[in-house]
């Protein structure tokens, strides 16, 4: 799996703005620090965890894990957090048509920006209040 520069940045603003998630096997990371120093089968920097226990033992826990790797959710991944957070099916197929994401081949991208604003609507403003929460 490849995955674009602007989808690994992407996954770093969802890092950013508090995207929970719990590392297990079949997650792809991406490994800003240098920490695994094993070539990649896929891209630079880019893993799989396959092998969890040499993960969090590299790492020194679960912990450190998620605070130095920066999770690169797969399309069903990407869909599960949709739907975590109250994104509809008919919502995510509006998006993907309107952006023409299946003949840019960007579904991916799509879905990260969508979670991204998604989550946005759901930040805290800075002065205290909620932020607003589309409900369509």
């Amino acid at each position: 799996m490849q995955f674009r520069e602007t989808e690994i940045e992407l996954a770093r603003h969802l890092r950013d703005l508090g995207l929970q998630w719990q590392p297990k096997p079949g997650h792809f990371v991406f490994d800003e620090t240098g920490l695994v120093d094993r070539p990649s089968p896929f891209q630079d920097h880019v893993y799989f965890i396959l092998n969890f226990d040499y993960f969090m033992e590299l790492a020194g826990g679960i912990e450190r894990f998620k605070k130095i790797m920066t999770w690169l959710p797969a399309w069903c991944d990407a869909r599960a957090v949709l739907q975590s957070l109250g994104v509809t099916d008919v919502q995510v197929g509006e998006v993907l048509h309107r952006e023409h994401a299946i003949e840019r081949r960007s579904e991916l991208e799509s879905l990260y920006q969508l979670i991204e604003s998604t989550l946005r609507r759901r930040v805290p403003l800075d002065h205290g209040e909620d932020a607003p929460v589309d409900r369509r």
